[in-house]
């Protein structure tokens, strides 16, 4: 039997196929790069995990000796059905009714909005030698206590000690010079003063308004000093001028526990000024970032192109995309109103 010859037109699906080649290996090198990312975030991720979980749940890993209890243990106690924020409020503007001029009214306004700015009250005793702290839940579910050793007490003033001085403040013309203060070791040129005279400039070349400017958050400056023989660990406020001290073979630093550098971890960011492990730790978060931004990306490209889960998926993305925005609508209207109440 004859075999028939192939027309030129015949050809095509070989050439379809070779189309498809680089199609096929762009979505291989995904797949790759897709598993190796998750190896590479495989101990990062473990870490985030476990520091996370740690701050959700106080009494695992505890660093100090940690109880729960629930509001069985409340019962018959005045904190057994915590008062109302609303009912509490009330109570606060009778009050301030009953002291106002006559003729003046006041009248408690929306009470649903009433909010504690905390959700625990805490209460701290000393026993046994220890500071016990308890904590209530302002819901009446109950609370927790804490056992940590005492505060050590504050030493006697260092015999070189110089109390606060007043502060000063700055105009587009520079610092100006506070009331001549009688107390506060001055400088030359304080770091803090550096500051105040170098910011209306920078707001100037930088394209904001001048104003009249105010300085916190000053850093001190801490440095070792002998005095009559003994060593003294000293702490300079450039701002206030203060200077106090404490003995260098009294100062000891409370132990780093496992939990304690856990959740610091967690929470440490920014780049320092200087190369230091904390530098290699923002260079980690920062690749973390964009390697799981990479890692999600590339798995939805992943899974649209199998096509037997596309619909599947579809429901699972939608579910998940729906969760997500509600549960970030709540803890904006519940962070909102915390906020409100701090700053009202």
């Amino acid at each position: 039997m004859n075999t028939p010859e192939l027309s030129p037109a015949e050809p095509a699906v070989p050439a379809v196929r070779s189309r498809r080649r680089p199609l096929r290996a762009a979505v291989q090198v995904l797949r790759r790069g897709h598993l190796y990312a998750g190896l590479l975030m495989l101990p990062w991720v473990l870490l985030y995990g476990a520091t996370a979980f740690l701050f959700n749940h106080p009494t695992f890993l505890p660093d100090a000796p940690y109880v729960g209890f629930d509001g069985t243990t409340l019962a018959d106690t005045p904190m057994a059905v915590p008062p109302a924020p609303a009912a509490t409020a009330a109570e606060v503007v009778a009050a301030l009714q009953a002291r106002a001029k006559p003729g003046v009214r006041y009248a408690l306004a929306e009470p649903e909005k009433a909010r504690y700015t905390r959700e625990v009250a805490t209460v701290t005793v000393r026993s046994g030698g220890r500071d016990v702290t308890v904590a209530f839940d302002l819901s009446g579910t109950g609370g927790t206590v804490r056992s940590r050793p005492p505060a050590p007490k504050p030493a006697d003033p260092a015999p070189f000690a110089v109390p606060e001085r007043p502060t000063g403040k700055a105009g587009p013309g520079g610092p100006r010079a506070s009331a001549a203060p009688r107390e506060g070791v001055r400088l030359e040129a304080p770091l803090h003063d550096r500051a105040l005279a170098a910011a209306p400039v920078v707001l100037e070349r930088t394209g904001f308004a001048a104003g009249e400017v105010t300085t916190s958050n000053a850093p001190d400056l801490t440095f070792l000093m002998e005095a009559d023989g003994v060593v003294w660990q000293v702490t300079y406020a450039f701002q206030t001028g203060s200077v106090s001290g404490r003995r260098a073979d009294e100062v000891s630093p409370e132990p780093l526990s496992a939990r304690r550098f856990l959740t610091r971890l967690h929470l440490a960011h920014g780049y320092p000024g200087e190369s230091s492990a904390r530098l290699f730790w923002a260079v980690v978060v920062d690749a973390m970032a964009l390697v799981m931004v990479f890692w999600g990306l590339s798995g939805v490209l992943m899974w649209w192109q199998i096509k037997a889960t596309r619909r599947v998926g579809a429901v699972v993305l939608l579910v998940s995309l729906l969760a997500a925005a509600a549960a970030g609508v709540g803890m904006h209207e519940v962070l909102s109103a915390a906020q409100a109440a701090r700053t009202g």
